[in-house]
């Protein structure tokens, strides 16, 4: 069982951790490991930062985040080992009412566990790597 908050400046460190591991797992569904870099050096980094983010949270442990700005879903991450139970969808379903329409996101075309998850909540495919939600 876990719960959601807004993230806090003191949440940086476990969020970083989620990001570097869920983003090297999403390049290599995606064959585009080259472009990895970790949160601290990346260079979106201020712009996931100007972005609204909840966390997921178990035990005090960051475990998943969600990251969004007016009618784009930026990031949606959770750690490998607590994939599958659920905590995407609820963080997606936490973040989809604040949404401006349409809205979307970017996914890539080989990520089939994440558009079965935006497929879920409603998204629908308007190229091999672009989702919309109306």
């Amino acid at each position: 069982f876990y719960n959601q908050r807004k993230y806090k400046n003191i949440d940086y460190v476990q969020l970083c951790k989620v990001h570097d591991q869920a983003r090297m797992q999403e390049l290599i569904v995606g064959n585009a490991v080259d472009l990895y870099a970790p949160l601290e050096v990346a260079v979106y980094k201020e712009e996931l930062f100007s972005e609204t983010i909840y966390v997921a949270v178990i035990d005090s442990k960051i475990v998943g985040f969600v990251a969004f700005r007016e009618n784009e879903l930026g990031y949606i991450y959770v750690l490998n080992e607590f994939q599958g139970r659920g905590i995407g969808g609820k963080l997606l379903d936490t973040v989809i009412p604040c949404l401006e329409r349409p809205a979307f996101l970017e996914v890539f075309s080989t990520n089939i566990k994440a558009k079965r998850l935006y497929r879920s909540r409603g998204f629908v495919e308007e190229t091999k790597e672009k989702m919309i939600l109306h």
